[in-house]
């Protein structure tokens, strides 16, 4: 049950998706807008360019929405932004203008793929970049830029990716100690901290559960109350956290000693609830019997201190008509009456 509450909590940004989606419409958006002006200006090479930098954009945000695939339209919008990049810092763009677009890089590069992977890419694109601007004109024919842009450049780009990556890990550490919050926090409200057992709340809504089970198949669903005898007066002699000992081995007893489909829960105090799936009362009973016997034959060894301990253990089955208070009631009321009886034994007798 513990690592089923666990598994449920999910790592994730549940808001990546989103903001990828937003990455390749802004993209796209842009791409399309600029576009119009390069046509316009008439620059042909530029607005194809553009106008299929668009198209692939449009393309990234049809597999994240569609598809789901985020991982592809994630590589297909960071990458196709890097070719983008390398285009406009070769060709210059308009006016020797297109290397300031480079600046959003950084950012997006550590959003999509993280801290080191993001650094990493950013790392191989500005020497890319670097090696396009500093090709010699006689071996290729590109935008020539002055050597002071050029230093400007890479040194501006560069104190953009160490702020970038200082926001990304702040980001980061703050995302993982919320996630450990919220996984704490989960882990309280399902189980009780002290003996890590399903607190009453859970083992109230497992109940509901199996009772809408039981009646649509009609099955048969069985509880067990159980009460440590004479626990005050363990706490009393011993102190209280000789008590709470006591009862995280007693916890770890009853573990050991059920199914896997059943379910052991703290209900309060000293009690425990123990909830066994397709099981009648009359094999309630034998698993009751046999919790007890291993409790009554286990000396609790504490601080040096060896404890006898006894339980008494109340049985009720479900009926079709039973309501979950009355059925936790009537287990009650044969754990009362096994403590009535001497304590140390399972109420009712069933034969």
């Amino acid at each position: 049950m513990l690592k089923q509450i666990k598994n449920k909590i999910d790592t994730k940004a549940s808001y990546k998706p989103s903001v990828i989606s937003l990455f390749a419409l802004v993209g796209m958006t842009i791409c399309a807008s600029m576009g119009f002006i390069a046509l316009y200006s008439g620059n042909i090479a530029l607005t194809a360019t553009l106008f299929f930098a668009s198209f692939v954009y449009f393309f990234g945000f049809y597999v994240c929405q569609k598809h789901n695939n985020l991982q592809l339209s994630s590589a297909i919008i960071l990458y196709s932004l890097y070719l983008l990049m390398f285009y406009l810092v070769f060709t210059g763009g308009v006016a020797q203008t297109g290397p300031l677009w480079i600046y959003i890089v950084a950012p997006v590069s550590l959003f999509i793929h993280g801290f080191k992977r993001g650094l990493l890419d950013i790392a191989v694109f500005i020497i890319i970049v670097v090696a396009i601007m500093f090709l010699p004109q006689d071996l290729v024919n590109h935008a020539n830029y002055p050597i002071e842009f050029k230093l400007r450049l890479v040194y501006s780009f560069l104190t953009v990716t160490f702020l970038s990556a200082l926001y990304e890990f702040t980001r980061d550490l703050a995302l993982k100690q919320t996630i450990e919050l919220s996984k704490k926090y989960q882990l309280l409200a399902h189980f009780d901290p002290l003996t890590n057992l399903s607190n009453r709340r859970i083992a109230y809504d497992i109940l509901k559960r199996e009772k809408s089970r039981i009646s649509r198949n009609k099955d048969v669903l069985s509880v067990l109350l159980c009460d440590v005898d004479h626990f005050k007066r363990i706490n009393d002699l011993h102190g209280h956290n000789v008590g709470d000992a006591v009862l995280v081995e007693l916890a770890k007893i009853f573990t050991e000693q059920v199914r896997k489909q059943d379910c052991v829960s703290r209900w309060g105090g000293e009690e425990f609830l123990f909830i066994l799936p397709q099981t009648s009362a009359k094999n309630a009973a034998i698993i009751a019997e046999k919790i007890r016997s291993s409790v009554e034959s286990h000396p609790i060894n504490v601080q040096g201190t060896s404890i006898d301990v006894t339980i008494c253990i109340g049985i009720a089955q479900f009926e079709e008509s039973s309501h979950i208070d009355e059925v936790i009631n009537s287990a009650d009321k044969f754990l009362y009456l096994a403590k009535e009886s001497g304590r140390n034994q399972v109420q009712p007798k069933i034969i």
